[in-house]
């Protein structure tokens, strides 16, 4: 294993370890930045630039007449677009040409003044854990049994849903509930407790009022008993006895944080 001692080690290439690299390396840091999956993180790859993206290209879809499954294959295509367009300014190769000894691996904690990773041992005068969160994933009986998307992976498919049942009414599950309704989706959100429960009250419900009136069925302050599947849908059976099929489940209900930089 090589040894490196450095001014800086960043853990996550990410919008936050990305902005630390940059900057410790234009100010004349060494910097050393771990990134085991995608330079970028959430934020380009699976957070506000798709999500926006394909808000953006579903209110653009809704002036065209063609058909649904069409419209949302070409939303996705604008989104992987984009993306494709921003990648180069979080690539490895620009950060190396500020200067940032980039490894493609993750970076976990030896002790508490080493991170190994990619076959290196990095000793730094300051370590930066910038490792971001992951999809919060419910114990909900039988949720392992089906086929689901969260953030991380609705971006990936071009099968476009009929009917969709987001579990969740945050900022995600919100957003990715109005794009599909625009693209033609039959949507119903669940949530157990409140939507956008740290947002104003009075805004909150005229979010909703907006959002119903294009086409969202919102379930509200009932809990899920279990999913289960059901032939080629998914059957969503809510405590009050209720049950919901869609051809697609969104699992939005909330994030944790990451852990593999601190794995021992």
């Amino acid at each position: 294993m090589q040894a490196i001692k450095t001014d800086v080690c960043v853990i996550g290439a990410g919008s936050g370890g990305l902005s630390v690299a940059a900057g410790a390396a234009q100010m004349g840091a060494q910097v050393v930045l771990f990134e085991g999956h995608r330079m970028g993180g959430d934020c380009l790859n699976t957070g506000c630039v798709p999500s926006k993206t394909l808000l953006s290209a579903a209110r653009a879809a809704r002036q065209s007449d063609a058909d649904p499954i069409l419209r949302y294959i070409e939303a996705k295509a604008r989104v992987r677009g984009v993306i494709a367009e921003i990648a180069p300014h979080d690539s490895v190769e620009r950060f190396v040409g500020l200067g940032v000894q980039v490894i493609e691996d993750y970076g976990v904690f030896q002790d508490a003044h080493h991170v190994v990773g990619g076959g290196f041992s990095v000793k730094a005068r300051r370590i930066v854990i910038a490792t971001g969160s992951r999809p919060r994933i419910p114990e909900i009986p039988g949720l392992a049994e089906v086929d689901y998307w969260t953030s991380d992976s609705l971006f990936e498919s071009d099968t476009f849903p009929e009917t969709l049942v987001v579990l969740g009414a945050g900022a995600i599950g919100l957003e990715m509930a109005q794009a599909h309704a625009l693209l033609g989706s039959r949507v119903t959100v669940v949530e157990p407790f409140a939507m956008m429960s740290r947002d104003e009250p009075d805004l909150v419900s005229e979010l909703r009022a907006t959002l119903e009136a294009s086409g969202i069925r919102f379930v509200m302050g009932v809990a899920i008993a279990s999913i289960a599947k059901d032939g080629e849908q998914t059957e969503v059976r809510l405590a009050s006895g209720a049950r919901l099929g869609c051809h697609r489940l969104i699992v939005a209900t909330g994030s944790c944080t990451q852990y593999r930089a601190t794995q021992s």
